[in-house]
């Protein structure tokens, strides 16, 4: 019988507690990705246990845990700029895909210039375990697979773990469980079912 987001959520507790997680170890010189996917319905659930399970596992292991919401930091570097209401003048105008594309460019996403990345460059401590969340609010600006393969060679001595509102199996992603993505993660599935 499939554990419930709840039960999962109280293994990953666990899991994130164990030496082999903290020192990434065991993982035949693959990186210390990890997803943990989660019924999109239990979204809520997940946003309230986040916090709960980082101060936990800060306290236990008195190492820093950063979270980084994506769609937060989406938000931040419109704001930061003045962008917000000409978004929602340009959404009036022209519709919500035209602005998707135009908030992407601007982001630079999936380049080498790309500021969800430099953000969270600037701003991680290295000596911390990363969580990345906000993935389903950042939908559709913002793409797992460009994020994870830009982070890979950034975050190498701690362990990230890539919150997922969704299905990943296979080394395939499947978002709100049903958008399905074609590209290869090298990311391991943190708890089983």
């Amino acid at each position: 019988m499939a554990q419930t987001t709840a039960q999962r959520l109280n293994m990953l507790q666990d899991k994130l507690l164990t030496e082999q997680f903290v020192h990434n170890t065991g993982l035949g010189n693959e990186v210390g990705f990890y997803i943990f996917d989660y019924a999109p319905q239990d979204e809520l659930l997940v946003r309230t246990r986040v916090p709960e399970i980082r101060r936990y596992t800060e306290k236990q292991l008195q190492v820093k845990v950063q979270n980084f919401d994506l769609f937060t930091i989406v938000l931040q570097f419109f704001e930061a700029r003045g962008y917000m209401d000409k978004n929602f003048q340009m959404e009036a105008k022209r519709g919500s895909a035209i602005l998707f594309e135009r908030m992407q460019k601007a982001l630079k996403l999936a380049t080498n210039r790309d500021e969800l990345v430099s953000y969270i460059a600037t701003h991680y401590d290295p000596n911390a375990i990363i969580f990345l969340t906000g993935v389903g609010k950042a939908y559709p600006i913002v793409r797992s697979h460009n994020l994870l393969n830009s982070l890979q060679p950034l975050i190498t001595q701690m362990p990230l773990v890539l919150f997922y509102p969704g299905t990943y199996s296979y080394n395939k992603l499947k978002l709100f469980d049903q958008l399905s993505d074609d590209h290869y993660y090298r990311a391991f599935r943190i708890v089983g079912d």
